[in-house]
């Protein structure tokens, strides 16, 4: 399972992808879906399911389901992304997470943080250029953009999409046309993919 700190103030190092078997790629080892950002559906409907989660206060969530929970993300292979370029951005930037406190977290579990010479975090600037990403900036702003897009949608308008590891992912049914809805009804396609 995962375990997300912020980066505070401290160094981390990063060898590199190449020397793990994909452990952030593995449903077995907690890796199901992610939440994205509306800016994001656009690039990932083609090749992920975009679906719903209600949070606990009942807010509507989109996430893109990475893997059944069982098995591999279905683009993994021989531990490479078969999509490499086309990839999420939440697998562009782990081990590294924007949160809505508007702070990075790091993934302390990933088998190469802390590993190698290299510094991925030095005094709280991200190093490595591949981990460079916009996603990082006001994340806040984003999410809460992200947030209002999907607040008037009802949840009677919402029904059951799948169900893994106890986790209920919804699909919309409403009357709703707007962009966003739009490449999640096409995203659905991808849910055979999974099982």
């Amino acid at each position: 399972m995962k375990s997300f700190i912020p980066i505070s103030n401290n160094n981390f190092t990063f060898d590199s992808c190449s020397n793990c078997n994909a452990n952030c790629c593995d449903g077995r080892k907690g890796t199901i879906y992610s939440q994205v950002l509306k800016e994001e559906f656009e690039k990932t409907y083609k090749n992920f399911p975009i679906l719903f989660i209600f949070g606990e206060l009942g807010f509507c969530k989109p996430v893109i389901l990475l893997t059944n929970g069982k098995e591999f993300c279905f683009y993994q292979q021989n531990h490479m992304c078969s999509i490499y370029e086309d990839r999420p951005t939440v697998c562009r930037t782990y081990p590294l997470s924007p949160n809505l406190d508007n702070q990075i977290y790091i993934d302390i579990t990933c088998p190469e943080v802390n590993k190698g010479n290299s510094f991925l975090i030095k005094n709280e600037n991200i190093i490595m250029d591949s981990y460079k990403n916009s996603i990082f900036d006001n994340y806040q702003d984003k999410y809460i953009e992200t947030h209002f897009e999907f607040e008037t949608l009802d949840k009677k308008d919402f029904e059951l999409a799948i169900t893994i590891n106890d986790v209920i992912f919804y699909k919309y049914i409403g009357d709703n046309d707007s962009l966003y809805i739009n490449l999640h009804k096409k995203s659905l396609d991808n849910l055979q993919k999974y099982f």
